[in-house]
C-alpha cells in the first residue's frame, strides 16, 4: 500500500504547537515546540508536560469514549513523524476507542517521546561529523545544473 506521506503531493500539514492548534511554534517560547538540539530530557518534559491532550478529563470517561484525535497534538504529530502506517492506524484504534495498549494519553504521548528522541539524536549525529569545509561546500554559489 501507499505510505500516506506521499499520497498527494499539493497536500501539505505542519505539526501544530505544542499547546494545540491555536497559535504557533516559536523560538521565544521554548516550550511550543521540540527544537533538533533538544535533549532527551528535554523532549520528554515538552512531550509529557506540554503537549495539548484530546484524552477524556478521567480514566473512565477515556474508556468510554475515546480521545478526540483531531486535537491530541501527539497523535497528530505521530501521524507527521512516525513511519510505520500499520502502526499509527494501531495507536489511533486503540486511542480513540479507549481500549488496548495506547487507550490513555500518557500511552500515547511515551510512543512520541521516543520516536521524537530518535528522530533528533539521529540529526545530531549527522550533524556532529559536518566539517566547516562541508558547510563552505553546501553554502557556496554554484550553478545547480537547471535541465532548461
Amino acid at each position: 500500500t501507499t505510505s500516506r506521506r506521499w499520497r498527494g503531493a499539493s497536500e501539505i500539514r505542519f505539526p501544530h504547537r505544542l499547546q494545540g492548534a491555536l497559535g504557533k511554534m516559536s523560538a521565544s517560547n521554548t516550550d511550543s515546540a521540540v527544537f533538533l538540539t533538544d535533549s532527551d530530557d528535554e523532549i520528554r518534559r515538552k512531550i509529557m508536560t506540554h503537549a495539548f491532550s484530546g484524552g477524556r478529563e478521567t480514566a473512565k470517561l477515556q474508556r468510554e469514549l475515546g480521545a478526540d484525535l483531531e486535537i491530541d497534538v501527539a497523535y497528530q504529530w505521530l501521524r507527521f513523524f512516525l513511519e510505520d502506517d500499520e502502526e499509527l492506524d494501531a495507536i489511533g484504534k486503540s486511542y480513540g476507542s479507549g481500549q488496548g495498549p495506547y487507550w490513555n494519553t500518557a500511552a500515547v504521548k511515551e510512543r512520541l517521546v521516543v520516536e521524537l528522541q530518535k528522530l533528533v539524536r539521529a540529526h545530531k549525529a549527522r550533524r556532529d561529523v559536518l566539517t566547516d569545509s562541508d558547510v563552505d561546500a553546501w553554502m557556496a554559489v554554484r550553478a545547480l545544473g537547471a535541465p532548461y
